[in-house]
């Protein structure tokens, strides 16, 4: 589970509103459960569902090949 702050930290360079935006349509697409506590200030988190979990070996496919095909 991450908090949006944590996600925003990791990522680096982004706006709140891009963030807020792109973790919306992940939670639409099923790849992300949003957990809202119901508290002020809003406590929330996200957490990989089953389907964005089965997409990790995907992304670390495509890593490793950016990094042995393109040099990243």
């Amino acid at each position: 589970m991450r908090h949006f702050g944590e996600l925003r930290r990791c990522i680096g360079t982004i706006s709140e509103s891009t963030l807020s935006r792109q973790l919306r349509e992940l939670v639409i697409d099923g790849m992300l459960e949003r957990i809202d506590h119901g508290q002020v200030p809003p406590n929330v988190e996200y957490v990989l569902t089953k389907q964005g979990e089965s997409f990790v070996p995907i992304l670390i496919a495509m890593k490793t090949w950016g990094e042995e095909q393109l040099g990243l």
